[in-house]
């Protein structure tokens, strides 16, 4: 398929649910803080913060530049939530003839579609049968910034 987008580094990420509560988390002002306020400066565990469902969370490397207008770009790593059901406007992660594509879900006239943030790059209007899945819905994008 011409148009689908492969993707690599499939990971699973968090760990395994324990029901504790989960630490406080600590926030930073963008502007001046007070130095004399770092007492209460704890570790943040970015499991807690993004992860909802650990036994169903993923994590993959996107390859392609179809979705840019959305905010993910080559290279952004996506956390995916496989719980979560996907719904009319989900950025989704499909397998469409055994391969990964990262489009927009959207429901028209009671049919599914996926589309592109990049309004040049056709929907895809996925099969009858067994070649279309909804691998999991799309929950955070991470971004690595020139250092």
């Amino acid at each position: 398929m011409e148009d689908a987008r492969s993707f690599r580094d499939t990971l699973p990420v968090g760990a395994g649910s324990d029901g504790a509560a989960p630490a406080p988390r600590a926030r930073v002002a963008i502007g001046f803080g007070s130095p004399s306020n770092d007492s209460g400066v704890t570790r943040l565990d970015l499991n807690d913060i993004l992860i909802r469902n650990p036994q169903a969370s993923f994590l993959m490397r996107v390859a392609g530049d179809s979705m840019h207008d959305a905010g993910i770009d080559d290279a952004d790593l996506v956390l995916i939530d496989r719980a979560v059901t996907p719904a009319h406007g989900h950025v989704v992660i499909a397998v469409i003839e055994q391969e990964f594509v990262c489009r927009r879900l959207v429901t028209r006239a009671g049919e599914l579609c996926l589309r592109a943030a990049d309004a040049a790059v056709a929907d895809i209007v996925p099969p009858e049968g067994d070649g279309f899945e909804i691998w999991g819905v799309v929950t955070t994008v991470l971004k690595s910034l020139p250092v």
